[in-house]
């Protein structure tokens, strides 16, 4: 901000043409729509990093590692958010919401009572009452919380996922990089066998990029996976 000489300025020319948004809605004016995409950002991400499940360490695991010296610089701190929804009943109205289940038969559209029930049928029993009374008494079953946390990345870790993350990228590079020159040679062809060659040609190296594209969205799903 400092390094703006017209700040106020520009701000207000942008809170005018809010302003002037908001009291006129109905536009018809034709937009200008700009994508902007960054190239390989997941992966280039992983790589940079060198993220990967068996790399995250804690406290106990870098105490008994060789190589634990600040010199190294064998561990990157990484700060990322934790998400989770849960109930908004406190423990106290869970507990008696159990205890009004224990004394209850019949919750399971059969006679049993609830002690004779296994766990998960007793936990799925809990948890559609504790939803109706929170939708009761909260107006809503379900509270959404985001926490930053920080991991530990290992440095030194066999670096095997990174690597095959790198060799995936770096090869739909090259099939993407194939793609569009055997696309232009369409245009170049002289004759009808050599544009149907080059039209088969790309199509093939499009479908390979494609394919490289799933398979590294895959390594993505692993990572991300629950647990």
């Amino acid at each position: 901000r400092r390094k703006i000489t017209n700040y106020d300025e520009i701000k207000a020319e942008i809170v005018e043409k809010l302003e002037l948004l908001r009291d006129r809605p109905s536009r018809t004016e034709t937009p200008f729509v700009y994508h902007i995409d960054v190239g390989a950002m997941y992966p280039n991400i992983i790589l940079t990093n060198r993220l990967q499940p068996s790399a995250i360490v804690n406290d106990t695991t870098c105490a008994s590692c060789d190589f634990n010296q600040v010199r190294n610089g064998c561990k990157r701190n990484m700060q990322w958010v934790w998400r989770g929804d849960y109930n908004p009943a406190t423990k106290g109205e869970y507990d008696r919401t159990k205890d009004q289940l224990m004394r209850e038969s019949g919750v399971d559209g059969t006679d049993r009572p609830f002690h004779e029930l296994n766990e998960t049928d007793q936990a799925l029993a809990i948890s559609n009452r504790l939803k109706l009374y929170s939708k009761n008494a909260y107006k809503k079953t379900k509270v959404t919380e985001e926490i930053t946390r920080t991991d530990t990345v290992c440095m030194r870790e066999n670096d095997f996922y990174v690597d095959t993350v790198r060799q995936f990228r770096d090869r739909r590079y090259e099939y993407k990089k194939l793609t569009k020159v055997w696309g232009k040679k369409i245009g170049t062809a002289e004759t009808a066998q050599q544009k149907k060659e080059a039209e088969d040609t790309a199509l093939v190296y499009d479908s390979l990029q494609v394919a490289h594209k799933c398979i590294l969205n895959s390594f993505y799903g692993y990572v991300m996976r629950k647990g």
